[in-house]
């Protein structure tokens, strides 16, 4: 043996020996059997945090899957690569998702994060009646994303027209929106409570409304996929949920981790500000079992009914598939990781 270090620890020998065991680390790194996982999310807001430190705490690769990150802006084209299958799973709009479904697709949703909507009107310090925004523009991210759904759903409370006395404008994706309201193209905007609210807080813009506190009940950062791909890949859907349930747990548990993966991602430094936004969404709107339920979904079937004829007898468990968070909740999963917390 000592002569063997004594002939290959030198020269070429030493290099040789270097690429083996670096080679033998990499092996030890990579998780046995880990499979690959496309996952698309589509906008840079707080929602996603949870979902972020399931990857960079290793919590993925604990699970056996090695995740593949993309960004897509906005949830119609997000869902468009699903269907495309360019990615296995969609954090994603539910509305369109719910629509994809009744023109034939087969996508449903997995699951949801949040059954409420964190989300806030932003305006011009001018505006500070609902009635002020006839006649003007109203930035969303994307035409049937989520943004586009609270844009309308408040244009409506306040008797006021969509399209017709108040113009809904795409601006690509949720912080464009802001982006836009501040360069003069829109005069109010919708904006993911979070980073995109501190802007325009700080910049003296004017809150005209928060939805969340309207007692809406919706699923907001939902997840989805296609039913054929849940079919032949159950055990990585349950592993993935796993994954992603004990994510939310870590998120929300976790204050130090959570922040500093918020920083990250958002590229936003951590204020006081900050701060109170990360103890809302861990204490108020994150669940611990992420499941897009009946009651939120029928909220989405019920904007669409307002202007379309759905088919008789629709229900909303057509359009989720929750075996699988069902499972873990039975099992004692969920439950397992608060035990001591």
């Amino acid at each position: 043996m000592k002569r063997f270090f004594r002939e290959n620890c030198s020269g070429d020998g030493r290099i040789a020996v270097k690429q083996l065991i670096l080679a033998l680390l990499f092996l030890c790194a990579t998780p046995a059997g880990a499979e690959t996982l496309r996952i698309a999310y589509t906008s840079i807001a707080v929602v996603y945090g949870p979902l972020w430190l399931t990857k960079d705490a290793g919590i993925f690769k604990k699970y056996n899957i090695e995740p593949e990150f993309i960004y897509i802006a906005g949830g119609p084209p997000s869902l468009q690569a699903l269907i495309a299958g360019d990615v296995a799973i969609a954090f994603t709009a539910a509305g369109a998702t719910v629509a994809a479904n009744l023109q034939g697709s087969d996508v449903v949703l997995l699951g949801a994060s949040i059954d409420s909507l964190p989300f806030e009107l932003w305006s011009l310090p001018s505006i500070k009646q609902p009635e002020q925004l006839k006649g003007t523009k109203l930035g969303v991210s994307r035409i049937g994303a989520t943004t586009d759904f609270v844009a309308r759903y408040l244009l409506k409370k306040w008797n006021l027209q969509p399209d017709k006395e108040v113009a809904i404008f795409q601006t690509g994706s949720g912080p464009q929106v802001f982006a836009a309201l501040k360069g003069g193209a829109v005069q109010s905007g919708v904006l993911s409570t979070g980073p995109e609210t501190l802007n325009a807080e700080a910049a003296e813009y004017y809150r005209l409304a928060d939805v969340s506190t309207s007692g809406l009940v919706y699923p907001f950062g939902p997840f989805a996929a296609r039913q054929a791909f849940l079919k032949s890949h159950g055990d990585l859907i349950t592993r993935f949920m796993k994954a992603y349930v004990e994510g939310i747990h870590r998120f929300k548990t976790d204050r130090t981790a959570a922040l500093a993966v918020l920083e990250k991602y958002t590229k936003q430094k951590t204020t006081p500000a900050a701060e109170k936004v990360y103890d809302v969404y861990a204490t108020k709107y994150f669940k611990r079992a992420p499941e897009a339920t009946p009651a939120a979904i029928q909220t989405i079937l019920e904007e669409i009914s307002a202007s379309r004829l759905l088919p008789p007898g629709i229900m909303p468990q057509r359009f989720a598939d929750s075996r699988f968070i069902r499972e873990l909740v039975a099992g004692g999963f969920v439950d397992s990781l608060y035990k001591n917390r």
